[in-house]
């Protein structure tokens, strides 16, 4: 089959399910023909749930023992000993006693990683920025275990508010909430040592989950995003202190929101990049005109397709 013939059936297979034509395009241009066919196909099943077993309430031995009394068949993910895969439950796992008393939450394998590579210890100051609704800000006070502090700020009011009902079910006591621009944060005069940034993204990653990714976004949005995130990531470096760390990551699959997000940070910003070791593949360094640094190969990229989960950018820094 020639080429054209096979960018002629992916453009076909992503029309009949529904995403935008840019998108095939830009896939093709990241990973080639055949892995877009693959990442299509992917999108279209139904992930496995996933949960993050809260060692806050009770240990994780007990809860594990406690689902599977009520029929949950578990399997556990390498490299996330407080994550695991619903197999099969006779039981809605979003409305168990388990889930209300905060003994798990239900949250998305990939991101359960950010908060894994920042690795926040006893003790730390430890910032948490755009944090609603709270999974990954309960997350790093469970691998804190309630010990040192997190400040977490989230623009939105109601947001705020999910963020402080999930924090509390979840068992969190180390927790400031702050309804608070995090771009304005740096105003307040902190130096945390380290912080994690969940940026505000076009959500191209989680398609897999929610269909409707498929036509929300334009490439304009794309561009408008990229602008925003460059402006946040610059301001939530202000607020590290030298030598401290910070992990930026989103659920975008686009290069304009993740590897030149970082480019950018590289030539106005004292920071380096870190060496990540995850699953996954490393950032792009080559894609359409653009000029991205090579240590952008750093970075990592989480295809759904390829580690059957949604699709999720990761960098780590530190600020020199």
């Amino acid at each position: 089959m020639s080429s054209s013939n096979s960018h002629s059936d992916t453009f076909n297979l992503g029309d009949q399910y529904g995403y935008q034509r840019y998108m095939i395009e830009r896939f093709i241009e990241m990973i080639g023909e055949a892995e877009t066919k693959k990442l299509l196909y992917f999108n279209e099943r139904k992930l496995h749930k996933v949960i993050r077993l809260n060692s806050l309430r009770i240990p994780i031995p007990q809860i594990k023992l406690l689902l599977e009394k009520k029929g949950v068949e578990l399997e556990d993910i390498e490299g996330l000993p407080e994550g695991k895969r619903i197999v099969k439950s006779s039981v809605p796992i979003g409305a168990t006693t388990e889930y209300l008393n905060g003994y798990y939450m239900l949250q998305g394998k990939n991101s359960l990683y950010p908060s894994r590579i920042l690795n926040p210890k006893k003790g730390e100051l430890i910032g948490d920025f755009a944090a609603a609704p709270g999974g990954k800000t309960s997350h790093l006070a469970q691998l804190m275990e309630n010990e040192g502090t997190i400040l977490a700020s989230e623009i939105s009011t109601n947001r705020c508010r999910i963020l402080r009902s999930n924090l509390a079910r979840m068992g969190v006591r180390n927790t400031i909430i702050i309804n608070m621009d995090s771009k304005r944060i740096s105003s307040l005069k902190l130096a945390f040592d380290k912080v994690l940034l969940d940026a505000p993204c076009s959500g191209s990653g989680i398609i897999v989950t929610d269909k409707s990714r498929k036509q929300s976004k334009s490439r304009v949005d794309i561009m408008n995003y990229h602008s925003n995130q460059v402006s946040l990531l610059s301001e939530t470096i202000k607020t590290v202190k030298p030598g401290g760390e910070l992990v930026y990551c989103t659920c975008s699959l686009e290069p304009e929101e993740n590897e030149l997000v970082i480019s950018k940070i590289l030539e106005q910003e004292t920071v380096q990049l870190v060496e990540i070791d995850l699953e996954g593949n490393p950032g792009i360094i080559d894609f359409e005109d653009y000029n991205i640094n090579p240590q952008i190969a750093k970075t990592r990229r989480l295809y759904p397709h390829k580690t059957s989960g949604e699709g999720f950018f990761i960098a780590k820094m530190v600020k020199l």
